[in-house]
């Protein structure tokens, strides 16, 4: 005669199903283990992100200097626009004194003239037009920003943005002016900014001022040519 098989007292009809999926501790495991895949995840996602920012930076070169100021105009117009900058001790810089103490003119931008080379695979052309000075230090006063056209060959006119840039931490726009040129000579002051001792920006304005003069009557001084305006 067989025996009547014990039923498991301990956990009875159904209670192992219940402690392994039905039960309150068990729903807080699973939520825990939720939140744990989840927060590491998002540790990942951030390291990566940390590693990719680290990299950019380091595959980077940052400009070496306080102020930066650039002057830009169309591709098509293959005009030879020219950035003059004036400083509060009055040293000018322009395509003709590219450096004078803390200021430096990195390129003379004549249009298309300089923007073409040949090579074994063909041509290469810069397909920009565009003029950056640099402020290393700022010193405290005023600077003057001129745009001239030395030589319009564009049929025609010519908008040219000038900006300001900080260049501590990222660069960023601080001031900017579209100025329209329509022919040789055409000469306008786009912005004036007056640093404090400590490099900040006080206060601007546009009062205009012809810088080309001043270059001008520099050269003959310095025994330096001042070519015209010629197209």
């Amino acid at each position: 005669m067989k025996r009547p098989r014990r039923r498991n007292r301990a956990l009875g009809d159904g209670e192992g199903e219940d402690l392994f999926g039905k039960t309150p501790f068990v729903d807080l495991m699973m939520s825990t283990l939720i939140v744990v895949t989840a927060l590491l995840f998002a540790a990942i996602a951030v390291e990566r992100a940390e590693k990719v920012e680290q990299k950019k930076q380091e595959s980077s070169i940052e400009t070496d200097g306080a102020y930066a100021i650039v002057a830009t105009w169309p591709a098509e117009a293959n005009d030879d626009v020219d950035l003059y900058v004036k400083d509060p001790s009055g040293n000018l810089i322009f395509y003709n004194r590219t450096t004078a103490e803390l200021m430096h003119l990195e390129y003379d931008d004549r249009g298309d003239l300089g923007d073409k080379a040949m090579t074994s695979t063909g041509e290469v052309k810069v397909d920009i037009n565009r003029e950056r000075a640099i402020i290393r230090g700022g010193m405290a006063g005023e600077y003057v920003v001129n745009i001239h056209m030395f030589a319009k060959r564009h049929a025609a006119a010519t908008t040219v943005k000038v900006a300001l840039y900080r260049l501590r931490g990222d660069d960023t726009e601080v001031l900017s002016k579209e100025i329209t040129l329509r022919a040789t000579g055409d000469e306008s002051t786009a912005f004036r900014f007056v640093l404090s001792a400590d490099g900040e920006i006080v206060s601007t304005n546009e009062l205009q001022i012809d810088l080309t003069g001043d270059a001008a009557a520099d050269a003959q001084q310095g025994g330096m040519s001042f070519p015209g305006a010629t197209p």
